[in-house]
């Protein structure tokens, strides 16, 4: 299996000294210190990694930085919520087509890591991103998960020495470093800077993120408001400042957020404005009482088709399948292999939204659980690693 750690090239002080003309054998040795920066045509350069796809598309390039956009309360936050329970292995039913691919978590060697940094709302309002997420990973909402942290930095105590859009920085760099995030979401770039025209501050701030995000292969993904002037229908995506446009100069992929109210109520869109691949597909969603009053973003069309409910089967015949399971198979067991196998094989379900209801709802009802046991999958047991029955 390859590593991205295996494929970060060193260099030795020698090859980073670049001489000056005038010295003994200055051109060799000038040439010497460009040679690790010239592409050979006879090497075979890989495919890059993506963490998410949508559609079969992907998207959100590994060692690269991105933008969420849109102008103000028009669901940005509610579009990272999205992408990274997505990346958690969330809902299906909430997020389809919106996924990790395959050969991504076979190239990190396990499931990827989240770290959200939210520097903008109240702290209840950071607490319901985290507990939408956990909500849509059919995780308990009130127990901590190591694959998905959530840092507050809206405020910070008062500091002399140090003013509180740079503890801001360093606090997020401290996080990366002892975290280890595959991505990052950031939202609010703008406070960690002075001013959203500070060009010292951004310079630093954005040549940090995206050197990051090349050293230890990952993505950093990062919320700034959209230009107030900005057309309605998001085509017009730039973000505001300077630092919105050197933001715009770097990223592999904007998207932008769109709210629309209707008779029939309030919709979003997600449009993605800037791409270094293929394009995505559009998507809508709308905000749901699926978990009361906590509001869980779902995707009602996917592409341009408009996605269906999938009703799961009676938790009878799903702890009756799940029973089954226990004298055939071998746990514990992934995800997938559960919807192939309990609900496949043994309960005779071929459609796969309806194996991922059936999952949810054995998922919400306790009858399986994430184990910790083994790294690299999703694997399906109660909290004492034994199945119920």
């Amino acid at each position: 299996m390859t590593s991205r750690h295996t494929e970060q090239a060193t260099m030795s002080e020698q090859d980073n000294k670049i001489p000056l003309p005038g010295e003994p054998d200055a051109q060799e040795q000038r040439l010497a210190a460009i040679r690790p920066y010239l592409l050979d045509p006879r090497e075979d350069y890989p495919e890059p990694y993506y963490m998410l796809e949508y559609n079969g598309v992907p998207f959100s390039t590994l060692g690269g930085i991105q933008a969420i956009s849109g102008q103000k309360k028009n669901g940005k936050s509610f579009v990272l919520t999205q992408l990274m329970a997505a990346c958690l292995g969330g809902n299906d039913l909430y997020l389809p087509g919106l996924r990790v691919p395959e050969r991504t978590i076979e190239y990190l060697g396990h499931q990827p890591k989240v770290l959200y940094i939210d520097t903008e709302m109240e702290k209840l309002n950071s607490a319901k991103v985290l507990r939408r997420v956990h909500w849509l990973c059919g995780w308990d909402m009130k127990i901590p998960n190591d694959r998905f942290n959530v840092l507050w930095l809206k405020t910070m105590p008062k500091d002399e020495k140090l003013p509180a859009y740079k503890k801001r920085f360093e606090l997020i760099k401290i996080g990366i470093e002892v975290l280890e995030p595959d991505i990052v979401f950031i939202d609010g770039l703008r406070d960690l800077m002075q001013s959203i025209n500070d060009e010292e501050s951004a310079t630093t701030i954005l040549d940090y993120l995206s050197s990051t995000a090349e050293e230890r292969h990952m993505c950093i993904w990062n919320a700034l408001h959209q230009n107030p002037k900005a057309n309605s229908d998001g085509e017009d995506a730039k973000m505001r400042g300077w630092t919105g446009t050197e933001l715009g100069n770097k990223v592999s992929d904007t998207l932008v957020s769109i709210k629309s109210k209707t008779a029939s109520g309030v919709t979003f869109t997600v449009k993605q404005v800037d791409a270094r691949g293929k394009d995505l597909d559009d998507w809508k969603f709308e905000i749901t009482d699926d978990a009361g009053s906590l509001g869980i973003p779902k995707i009602t069309s996917n592409g341009s088709q408009r996605t269906t409910t999938v009703e799961a089967d009676s938790i009878d015949d799903i702890r009756r399948w799940i029973h089954e399971a226990t004298n055939r198979y071998q746990w514990p067991m992934s995800r997938k292999s559960v919807k192939q196998t309990v609900f496949g094989e043994i309960g005779g379900v071929k459609n796969d939204g309806r194996q991922q209801a059936d999952l949810m709802a054995a998922i919400n009802t306790k009858l399986l659980v994430e184990s910790t046991l083994k790294s690299g999958g999703y694997y399906m047991l109660t909290p004492n690693e034994q199945l119920p029955f």
